[in-house]
């Protein structure tokens, strides 16, 4: 019985050493579906990260795309993941990771007649949906609500899914979307294939990097590029990307 409480103890002692890190998270499909609780890639990759070390401990914080920054400066949260700094964290105190996965937007419109990919090479007079708090290299990487509506006529929605829904509805005519969600959406929902026309232009194309705030005492930007560098050896992300048809590796 000693025995047994000697080894609760060390263990007890063990989970108390685990220095905390507090990972912002907001609706980003399929990287992250936040609701009750948060699941999605973000999530199982924050399950992965904690158990191939013992010294930290990941943990969610839920966010919205708009309040991240909010959220980032009233240090509620000190990380984030699948995220590029050129997304409104350039005069934040973040530090980068090297990258770990490539993403790209889509333009999506409704299939009529006559439309194809010409459709695609302008957006005057054409109603645009977005996500709030998501950047654009149409609107030039701004996310600000009163400059995207004051330049463009756009609809701005909470959510991938709400910006398809609204397209759906011919609320607008081109939904932004990116690649990684069109392509989950379509493995679930085939028959809409052809409903959709998909540009073969690009909004953008990213590197996927966690952001982490500098200076923090307990954990730097090295020992998550040396976290990222052992699950890749250790091919622990693989089956992770695989799940979720996230095929292009950085």
């Amino acid at each position: 019985m000693r025995w047994a409480w000697l080894l609760l103890m060390l263990l007890s002692a063990t989970a108390a050493a685990k220095q905390q890190v507090k990972v912002g998270v907001y609706e980003f499909l399929p990287y992250a579906f936040v609701g009750e609780k948060v699941t999605g890639v973000t999530a199982e990759m924050i399950e992965l990260m904690n158990g191939v070390q013992q010294k930290y401990e990941f943990v969610v914080v839920p966010t919205t795309a708009e309040r991240r920054y909010k959220d980032f400066a009233e240090k509620r949260f000190d990380m984030l993941i699948f995220e590029s700094k050129s997304w409104g964290w350039n005069k934040s105190p973040v530090a980068v990771s090297r990258a770990f996965l490539l993403g790209a937007e889509v333009y999506v419109a409704l299939q009529q007649p006559g439309r194809d990919q010409r459709f695609f090479s302008d957006f005057k007079n054409k109603g645009m949906i977005g996500v709030l708090g998501f950047h654009y290299g149409f609107a030039r990487f701004h996310a600000e609500r009163d400059y995207l509506e004051k330049n463009f006529d756009i609809v701005l929605t909470q959510s991938q899914p709400k910006s398809l829904e609204a397209l759906f509805k011919r609320r607008g005519e081109i939904a932004v979307l990116s690649r990684d969600y069109l392509n989950y959406y379509l493995k679930k929902h085939p028959k809409q294939q052809e409903q959709l026309l998909i540009s073969d232009k690009l909004d953008q194309t990213y590197r996927h990097t966690i952001l982490l705030r500098n200076g923090l005492k307990d954990i730097s930007i090295r020992d998550i590029n040396q976290l990222l560098m052992t699950m890749r050896r250790n091919e622990t992300l693989e089956p992770l990307w695989q799940k979720y048809g996230l095929g292009n590796k950085e």
